[in-house]
């Protein structure tokens, strides 16, 4: 077991803050994408193929917003990188109280159709979006996206 000892006394001078932080603007979408998370006949796929290293499902402009489609056939948690979205409707439907806030991963449920809205800041490059189901992910449902 290991064991801490304080060796000697420091005054606490830690306070928190009024506000932890404000929400980020929320900028209207430039376009709308759909990504179908789906079973193939030889692999997970998104848009119908299995992870294509260099190359791209979207490319989005570097400090803008798009709505991003997510369809699927089976129980996904759709994680993407880097983009923070807010979860905009569920099957057309307003998002229950568990899809409040910004998030980087989301709950899609089979046959459900969920619209976020992502925003694309901080840097330019590629990045995954991919199922979260370990054995999903390890047979190639995944995709790049590069932001531009």
């Amino acid at each position: 077991m290991t064991r801490f000892v304080i060796a000697r006394r420091a005054a606490d001078d830690n306070a928190v803050p009024a506000v932890l932080s404000r929400p980020p603007k929320r900028r209207p979408p430039v376009t709308t994408r759909t990504f179908d998370f789906r079973r193939s006949e030889t692999a997970w796929t998104i848009n119908g193929h299995p992870y294509r290293p260099g190359v791209p499902l979207a490319r989005p402009r570097l400090g803008t917003a798009e709505v991003w489609r997510l369809t699927c056939d089976f129980h996904h948690p759709v994680h993407v990188h880097l983009a923070h979205f807010l979860v905009l409707a569920r099957n057309g439907r307003p998002p229950a109280a568990t899809d409040a806030g910004w998030k980087d991963t989301v709950d899609v449920r089979p046959y459900e159709v969920v619209d976020v809205l992502a925003r694309f800041d901080g840097y330019r490059g590629r990045y995954m979006l991919h199922c979260h189901n370990l054995e999903h992910e390890d047979m190639a449902m995944m995709a790049e996206f590069e932001v531009i």
